[in-house]
This record gives structure tokens, sequence and C-alpha cells, in this order.
């Protein structure tokens, strides 16, 4: 049976901010999501925070700042390993390495079963998508949102002579899911979907895609790359219909770099072939002749990986669900409302987010600068953002002739007056 004895409340979307000219009633209506949210104090999860003494931290859609208990959880771990050895420690410490997968569970509303334990969304997204056979003709639909390390799974596999289609965003910058259903017939055996846009924060309508699928009677794969919604969205994979979806710990999740998630349906496990990412956790060696794979997701797992981040993840994970996702998703759609605002209003400013919603990833261009040199500049000031460039996402970026953006993530711990400190500072360069 499902754990459902920490099953979260949905979240309704919180309408943000379109981009266009800036308006007082988006500013009331940012102002009135924030104080309809849910409380965090965030007076506590600032003091858990150390970087927030020292750093206006904007880059959580790159690496968020981890709270000082997955610290402490990790260098614990780290430090038993000095004292008493690895494979003992491992041993000793069962419980807090299998945490993750309870947790993750709790979030994600699967079966701890179908988690596994990954060092990276990349890695997790190559394991999931390396097991799908694929062959001549066989098609695959993709997003405009695909990540590079995405984008060289499916061209490598059109060498192969797999035919790659990439569905269109409606005008407001949207998946197209009336589009993408019309492209749906018996030889789409892969539709990879990134629910979140890493340069332009839209929130692409994943659980729809996933109504499709099952509305249609398609035999397809339905593999949704969530590295930018863990942890500052609701997941419910139930309600969004995936087969596989992976995230990335270091991000909104709040966990160390060097770890990442794979959730894997079990009914999947029938549609899928061999694969090249296996080895004594994710496999047995029944006899000289003959292996057989895990029953369930550790199939995709190494036994080899970073044993302290692993702990730490499972740490990350507990901490945010005690919060709650649907106070933090809040949280962030209001600040992300309020700081779209705000540089909107500054002359000097374009903000280039799309979609109809939009996550706090906040993207925008200075006049007369490139990306990089505003980064350079807000970072002289101890103000931490990323810039993203079209190498990364070709399908977003070069259509609209962006060689790079500047992007702001916000998180819960982040403040109104941080906004207002970020602004003043963009409009001085």
């Amino acid at each position: 049976m499902m754990d459902t004895s920490r099953r979260l409340p949905r979240l309704s979307v919180v309408r943000v901010l379109s981009s266009g000219p800036a308006r007082s009633s988006d500013r009331f209506e940012a102002v009135t999501a924030r104080t309809a949210a849910p409380c965090i104090d965030i007076a506590r999860v600032r003091s858990d925070t150390a970087g927030c003494d020292g750093v206006l931290h904007f880059n959580n859609a790159g690496s968020s700042l981890p709270p000082r208990p997955v610290v402490d959880a990790m260098v614990d771990y780290l430090r038993t390993e000095e004292v008493m050895g690895g494979y003992e420690v491992a041993a000793d410490r069962a419980a807090d390495l299998d945490a993750v997968y309870g947790a993750t569970a709790r979030y994600l509303n699967c079966e701890p079963s179908e988690i596994a334990s990954t060092i990276s969304a990349g890695d997790a997204w190559w394991r999931a998508f390396s097991s799908v056979p694929l062959g001549v003709g066989d098609r695959v639909l993709v997003g405009h949102s695909e990540y590079q390390a995405n984008a060289f799974g499916w061209l490598q596999a059109r060498e192969r002579g797999v035919v790659v289609e990439v569905v269109p965003n409606d005008p407001a910058g949207d998946f197209d899911v009336e589009v993408f259903e019309s492209m749906l017939d018996e030889r789409v055996k892969l539709v990879s979907l990134t629910m979140v846009a890493m340069t332009n924060g839209a929130i692409h309508p994943a659980a729809k895609v996933g109504q499709v699928l099952k509305s249609s009677g398609s035999d397809a794969v339905y593999l949704l790359d969530a590295c930018q919604a863990a942890g500052q969205l609701p997941l419910d994979v139930q309600e969004l219909g995936c087969d596989f979806l992976n995230y990335t710990g270091r991000k909104f999740m709040r966990a160390p770099r060097g770890t990442g998630v794979l959730f894997a349906r079990r009914d999947v496990y029938a549609k899928l072939g061999q694969t090249g990412f296996v080895d004594g956790r994710s496999a047995v060696w029944t006899s000289a002749d003959s292996y057989e794979y895990a029953p369930d997701a550790k199939r995709f797992e190494f036994g080899e990986f970073g044993y302290g981040g692993k702990v730490g993840l499972g740490v990350a994970t507990n901490y945010m669900l005690d919060i709650g996702i649907e106070a933090i998703a809040a949280r962030v759609a209001s600040l992300s409302s309020l700081l779209r605002f705000d540089l909107s209003a500054i002359p000097a400013v374009t903000v280039l987010d799309t979609g109809t919603h939009k996550s706090g990833i906040v993207t925008f261009d200075v006049h007369g600068m490139a990306a990089t040199e505003v980064q350079a500049s807000l970072s002289a000031q101890r103000i931490n953002v990323s810039t993203p460039g079209v190498m990364l996402a070709q399908l977003e970026l070069a259509p609209r002739a962006i060689d790079a953006v500047v992007r702001a993530g916000v998180h819960y711990f982040n403040t109104e007056q941080e906004v207002a400190r970020f602004c003043e500072a963009v409009a001085e360069l």
C-alpha cells in the first residue's frame, strides 16, 4: 500500500506576473499572494542558513544554500567514516542512508521502492532514457525547454535512425498540449518534457501531458525532468502521470551537490530494455552466463556514490517536508512576482520570462551589458546570480537570438528586503 501518512495537500499554482509593462495592480497581486500564503518562520530558516549572513543568494536555480542540519548530517557521517571505516559506518548507519527513499516517496506520492538515488539530474535522466528501447523509425517527442545533457541523448538516438520531433510552444510560451496530442501515434515511444524552463522560468503543463497520454491509450514512456521544479513546487507523480521523473539535490531542494533522484514507476519496467548503467547494486550476477536486474528502482543505482551526500539529501528532503511544500511554493511565487515587477520598472532592464505560469526563476537583460558583465558586477557586491547561455538551451534561446540571460532564482529563505536591495543594485549598473 502507498504511504499516505504524510501526503501533502495540493497547491493551485499562484498566478504571477506575465512579461510586459509593470502595473501597480501586479504589485498589489504579488503582495496579496504573500499575505495570503501559509506562514514560514523566516527567522528560523535564515538562522539555519549560514550563507544568509554573507551573501544575497539569488542563485537557487543553480545551487542553493544548504541548511545547517544538512551540512551537520553530512559532516557527522564523514567524521564517523574517518574513525570507523566506510563499509562499517554504511552498515551501522543504514537507516540514515535509506531515509531518502521514504522522504522522497512522501514528496512524490509514490512507493519508496520506486525511488533511485543518483548523483545528479543528468545521471538520473540518462539512466532512464538509455533504458527505453528505441529503434529505427521510432519517434521521440521533446519540448522546447530541454537541457543540453538531455539533448545529447536524443541527438545520439537520431544518429541511430530514431525520429526526434520538437513539440512547439504556444504563443504564451507554454508547451502546446493540443499540438502534442495531434502528433501522437503508435510510433511515439518516448515523450521527454522539462517541467520548468531553466532560461525563462515557465512552468509547462506536465500533468496535462500525462492526461493526454493516458486518455489516448499511448504506450509511450513519459520522462519528466523536474530538475528546476523539485523543492519549489508540489510534485505528485500520480497527478503528473509520468513514468520517470528526475531531479538534482543541489538546486531548490537545498541538498548537497553530487546528489539526485530518479522516480521509476513500477509499471514501466516491462517496457524497458538493456542499459549500460548496471553494476552489482542494480543487478545480480546469477550464474556465469546470466544476470537479473533488481526488481525495483534500485536497478537504476550504482553501488558506489557519495554516502555523506546521500544522507544529506535525505535530511534536506525531510527539512523541506517539515516546512511544507505548499508554503514554500506560495512564498517563492510571491517573491518572484515582486522581483519581476520591480525589475520591469527599471528602464534599462527587460524581463525575459515567458509562459502562463511562472516559477521562482526570473530572467532578464540589462541593456548595453553582457549577461556575464552583469553577473560580475553583482558578484562584486556579494550578490549571486547565474548566466545560462544558448549552449545550454539551444531550443529556447537560439530562436530568440539570445546569447545568455541573467538568471535570478529566489527561494523561501530570501526576503522582500533582499528583492529591494537586488533591484537597487541592478538599477545602478
